[in-house]
């Protein structure tokens, strides 16, 4: 069944078939050329029905014909009522019998071909959908050279802004969750909007795109609060009951407005999961990490070539604890009491470090931001250095 032809043959004759089962007059489904397409006496089908084709040219709501001896060649008595797709005849559905008497089945036949109608075209079109939304996701996400117009068409034939601010929010779900089914649940959630473009990824996480409200003033701030609402009503959709955690870890990439570089975003979820896979916080923030990703990104010979004539001159004590000093301060937003108990140790033994770290760069980067931004890099540098996981 296609649109151009929106009443199948095949399918007609199945309908008449089951609803055969249940009635004793019989039935016709003819088409907009009045030809017999189902009945239930098979002799008739691919007869003309000549009454049918009457009323489709007439545009009437019914036509009944009584008994009589001067019937047309093919006609006999009963009640026929068109078919009707979104105000457009598509058919004519005809029951044999005393007007009187089949009036009633037919207008319950009619109704019910109009509804299996609806549901075939919607059923059908949720597939092509499907299919359009398959291949824009595959340009989006595994095709770099695919033009940004093209990106841009496909979006709009699936009711996607394409310059809408989303972020990609990658969800791993907990072992035995049905991919497919936890899919359906978020897009039933009130929190997933039409805007929204969902994924089952090839292993069986879920990627969402989500997008953001307007962000305007404090816009990493509103990034954060959008996320974390999204997250906690997928968290309910998928447990309604909170008897467990559905979801065992999520993964925040950047805020995008060009199609073209959400397959790079997508693959900063991937580097997060790959990187924290068991997660200290609920969601992992690419912005929260995101010295360690450039460090990660940028090739190792040209970060050899800017940093390890620093790294060879900083004494081997200091490179052990520069990493989680600097960490800590990053995290405690370099408030010394809260860096100090992220560190396990007295502010007294911070401050200590931090006057050996002063000594030996000649700068404080808690008062630096040239200072800062360069140890972010370097300590990010002697993870790699050192074979740490970056």
């Amino acid at each position: 069944m296609d649109e151009g032809t929106p009443l199948d043959a095949a399918m007609a004759a199945a309908f008449v078939k089951r609803l055969g089962e249940h009635l004793d007059c019989n039935i016709n489904i003819m088409d907009r050329d009045g030809v017999i397409i189902a009945s239930r006496d098979p002799e008739r089908v691919g007869s003309y029905h000549e009454a049918a084709r009457r009323l489709v040219e007439r545009g009437s709501s019914i036509e009944s014909i009584p008994p009589g001896p001067s019937l047309p060649v093919g006609v006999r008595p009963g009640v026929n009522l068109p078919i009707l797709l979104r105000g457009e005849i598509i058919g004519v559905v005809g029951v044999t019998g005393d007007p009187a008497a089949v009036e009633p089945v037919a207008y319950a036949v009619k109704t019910s071909v109009e509804s299996m109608v609806e549901l075939e075209l919607f059923k059908e079109q949720a597939m092509r959908r499907q299919d359009r939304k398959n291949l824009f996701v595959n340009r989006l996400l595994f095709e770099a050279d695919t033009p940004r117009a093209e990106l841009d068409a496909l979006a709009a034939k699936l009711g996607y802004d394409p310059v809408s601010p989303r972020a990609p929010v990658l969800f791993r779900l907990r072992p035995g969750l049905a991919p497919e089914k936890a899919l359906a649940a978020i897009k039933s959630s009130a929190a997933h909007g039409a805007e929204d473009i969902s994924w089952v990824a090839p292993d069986g996480a879920i990627l969402v795109w989500k997008r953001l409200p307007p962000l305007g003033e404090g816009l990493m701030e509103r990034y954060h609060e959008a996320v974390e609402a999204y997250v906690s009503a997928i968290d309910t959709a998928l447990d309604p009951r909170h008897g467990g955690r559905p979801v065992d870890a999520v993964y925040a990439g950047a805020i995008q407005t060009d199609l073209a570089r959400y397959r790079g975003a997508y693959r900063q979820t991937l580097w997060l999961a790959a990187r924290y896979p068991q997660p200290t916080e609920r969601i992992m923030y690419l912005y929260d990490h995101l010295s360690r990703y450039i460090a990660n990104r940028v090739p190792r010979a040209d970060l050899v070539d800017a940093l390890e004539g620093v790294a060879a001159l900083v004494p081997a004590e200091l490179v052990t604890e520069l990493a989680a000093t600097v960490d800590a301060l990053f995290a405690s937003a370099f408030n010394a009491k809260e860096a100090a108990a992220r560190l396990g140790i007295h502010r007294n033994t911070l401050a200590a470090r931090m006057e050996r770290l002063g000594r030996m760069f000649g700068f404080d980067p808690r008062h630096d931001a040239r200072a800062l931004e360069f140890l972010a890099i370097f300590v990010r540098y002697l993870e790699l250095r050192s074979g740490g996981k970056a």
